[in-house]
Parts: C-alpha cells; sequence; structure tokens
C-alpha cells in the first residue's frame, strides 16, 4: 500500500532489490521496478510483493506504462534510480571479461 506522506520512487535494473531496499529503509515507497531477467524479476517480487514488477527490457518502456503498472495516477514520481547493468565478470552480463570498470 502505498503511503501518501511518503515519497515514491522506480527502480530500473533491479536485480533482487537491493536497492529498492536501501530506498524503502530511506523512506521511499518503491511503486515500480524492472528488470529482464525473468529469476531476478522473481526474486524482486518475492522480496517486494506491494511493488509492481515489469519483467522486461527498459527498451521502449514508457512513463505511461510504468505508471499504469504501479497504479499512482499523476502523483509525481519523485526519484527513478538503478543500478547499472551486470558488469562483463558477472554470469548474467555478457561474460566479456576484458570489460574495463570504468
Amino acid at each position: 500500500m502505498i503511503d501518501s506522506a511518503r515519497p515514491i520512487g522506480i527502480d530500473l535494473f533491479s536485480g533482487a532489490g537491493g536497492m529498492s531496499l536501501g530506498f524503502e529503509q530511506a523512506g521511499f515507497d518503491v511503486v515500480a521496478a524492472v528488470e529482464i531477467d525473468p529469476v531476478h524479476a522473481a526474486i524482486h517480487q518475492f522480496n517486494f510483493p506491494d511493488c509492481a514488477m515489469l519483467p522486461h527490457s527498459v527498451i521502449g518502456l514508457s512513463g505511461k506504462k510504468l505508471r499504469s503498472a504501479a497504479r499512482i495516477g499523476d502523483r509525481a514520481v519523485d526519484v527513478v534510480f538503478g543500478g547499472a547493468p551486470c558488469q562483463g565478470f558477472s554470469l548474467i552480463g555478457q561474460r566479456a571479461l576484458d570489460d574495463s570498470p570504468r
């Protein structure tokens, strides 16, 4: 349930929800999350059952679709945040072992 007194946020590249947890602990209601990997999307949904999970790419994703999934109407979104996609050494990414950590 969204608390109208708390700021709201949307998590992109959400993974299992580490950043969502941090934002919730900082006083935000995380109302929607986007994660392309189905396993991590399911984990996030388990960890945050009140958060709308969109289990697909952010490419082509509209604010309208996010708002609809989150059921926030015309409320202001206070923050959109996200972790960088997995590095080259991750088992999820493309495994580019020579990926620089820039």
